[in-house]
């Protein structure tokens, strides 16, 4: 019955975490990085929350929310592809603009005690577990099925011969980032509703954990390879890792420093596959 349960709670505490993932899976594959992720999770929790504050309906106010997200990925696919700034800096630059403007909104708002139908989305077992699981299919079918997902794999793969046949790599790019800012919208709402409180706080530190998951399940930080079946090894090794370290007492910055040493071994070990192939 406690493993049941353990394993329950395991998958519970990966709903957020997955959801996230699914978006940061086609960016690797896509050779990119987003680091903007965590920042956008914390601007939508508190426009969402906002929404909610100001009494605006349960749809209109997810729905604001999960634009709030998809906006801020556009706008990352925009500056990199308009100006030719790394994936890095670009995405860097929106982590600190998106956490900026979610403390412009939400600080000083006391955000919280929202209405039953939107708490529903993150309470108990069934709404995360269901939301995130349609997120897992969608991102499946895209990339297996779509030639949306080819276009991810070509380009992450090699950007000048996708570029040469044909394949529309700066559109294709700017796409694949309002995934990624959709999917940590999606997040950032299955959380506030779990939490039943919307602060700009949130979500610090959150793209780390999303790119260690999506990399240690053995999507390539080189771009080219990757799966989300993959990414939910991945996040499911993250989360059993940290709940075995807290079951022994282990101190958060040791849970720090583990998780740490794991993406690095993760990057090295795909680093000497790649070179080998070679």
């Amino acid at each position: 019955y406690r493993q049941t349960v353990a394993i329950r709670d395991i998958l519970e505490q990966s709903t957020v975490l997955l959801t996230m993932a699914t978006g940061t899976t086609i960016i690797l594959i896509a050779g990119q990085l987003d680091l903007s992720v965590g920042s956008i999770l914390a601007l939508v929790s508190v426009v969402t929350g906002s929404l909610l504050f100001a009494g605006m309906p349960v749809p209109v106010a997810v729905l604001g929310g999960l634009a709030a997200g998809t906006l801020c990925g556009l706008i990352n696919g925009l500056v990199i592809v308009g100006t030719g700034v790394p994936t890095l800096v670009a995405t860097l630059g929106m982590m600190m603009a998106a956490r900026g403007v979610a403390n412009m909104i939400g600080m000083g708002k006391d955000m919280s005690r929202f209405p039953d139908t939107f708490k529903w989305l993150g309470a108990g077992f069934v709404g995360p577990v269901v939301i995130t699981l349609l997120a897992v299919i969608i991102m499946w079918f895209i990339l297996s099925k779509t030639r949306l997902g080819f276009n991810a794999y070509a380009i992450g793969g090699n950007r000048e011969v996708a570029r040469l046949s044909g394949i529309p790599v700066k559109f294709n790019i700017v796409i694949f980032y309002c995934i990624s800012g959709l999917t940590a919208a999606l997040a950032a709402i299955v959380q506030t509703a779990r939490l039943d409180f919307a602060t700009p706080n949130r979500g610090q530190g959150m793209e780390l954990w999303v790119i260690a998951a999506t990399v240690i399940g053995g999507t390539s930080m080189f771009g080219g390879v990757g799966g989300v079946g993959r990414t939910i090894i991945g996040v499911l090794i993250i989360k059993s890792l940290q709940a075995g370290l807290i079951h022994l007492h282990v101190p958060a910055f040791w849970q720090q420093v583990a998780i740490g040493v794991v993406i690095v071994v993760a990057v090295w070990i795909d680093a000497l596959q790649r070179r080998d192939k070679t």
